[in-house]
């Protein structure tokens, strides 16, 4: 027993129970991050062939001038990939 009369189990199977949850949790945050990197390399890649069917893909081939709409959904879907990166969550 411990001085304030309370049993050292009861403080071991508490202390126990916290480190679970906490186990717990960093593996739900990393199992998130994971998926949210997943996310934003995906979106990224579909923006970074959207550019190049949109602009390097016509000055390859001489197929004449880039089609300058694609430009800004490139843009805006590499911004979307960045934006995820907040979403990652802390793993301590």
């Amino acid at each position: 027993m411990s001085d304030d009369g309370s049993s050292d189990i009861d403080g071991g199977a508490a202390e126990e129970s916290r480190r679970k949850e906490a186990t717990r949790r960093r593996l739900a945050a990393k199992r998130v991050n994971e998926h949210v990197k997943l996310f934003a390399s995906t979106i990224n890649a579909i923006a970074l062939a959207t550019f190049g069917t949109a602009a390097i893909l016509p000055a390859i081939g001489g197929a004449g001038s880039p089609n300058w709409a694609w430009i800004p959904v490139a843009i805006l879907l590499h911004l979307t990939a960045q934006g995820a990166y907040r979403l990652l969550k802390s793993e301590d």
